[in-house]
């Protein structure tokens, strides 16, 4: 007889401690493993591409070198602007990250203040964070359902999860309103779904 599956209340706790207990040091070399994956996106992309990400705020991989491939690549990055229960848009980062002006909104996490706002359908690419994902695409957020509700208004862009190998799982239960990810970028392996 096997335990249960474990909740989705118990696989946040357990990741989002696992994430806590990386060093700064842990968490940049990480990234900078992860970045190597990047370059394996550009001929999925058109020229000029748009690409949604997030500034890393709880524990998650840092993202900055996501910024910097925007910018060696002549893409557009963007950040999310979160409004309660409402899909995500996304206004543009400026020509660097650090020039980017941002405030920190309701749930803790930095936004930029710049306009103009675009709808999740004008991203050709949004790079996610989660706490994890199973290697069909499963995503489990942090609860919030802003992706979901993102993901399911446009299907034409690519949606990538930004994770630790070790918050890739076998398999995630599915529920009704989950959407999943179609290429899966960890610090040891670029994983596409599609």
């Amino acid at each position: 007889m096997h335990s249960p599956a474990p909740s989705p209340a118990q696989i946040r706790k357990q990741i989002k401690s696992q994430r806590r207990k990386l060093t700064d040091r842990q968490r940049r070399q990480s990234a900078w493993l992860a970045s190597r994956f990047l370059p394996k996106l550009v001929p999925l992309l058109p020229k000029g591409a748009k690409i949604a990400f997030y500034l890393d705020s709880f524990g998650e991989m840092p993202t900055v070198v996501i910024a910097k491939f925007c910018q060696k690549y002549g893409y557009q990055g963007y950040l999310p602007i979160t409004r309660q229960s409402q899909p995500l848009t996304f206004a543009p980062i400026m020509a660097t990250l650090t020039k980017t002006p941002l405030k920190k909104h309701r749930l803790g996490m930095l936004e930029p203040i710049c306009r103009p706002h675009q709808d999740a359908k004008a991203m050709d690419a949004i790079i996610c964070p989660l706490v994890a994902v199973d290697k069909a695409g499963v995503r489990l957020g942090m609860g919030g359902g802003y992706y979901d509700r993102t993901f399911e208004r446009t299907k034409r862009c690519l949606k990538i999860a930004w994770c630790y190998e070790f918050q890739v799982l076998d398999k995630l239960h599915k529920q009704p309103w989950d959407q999943s990810v179609d290429i899966i970028i960890s610090d040891k392996v670029i994983r596409r779904i599609f």
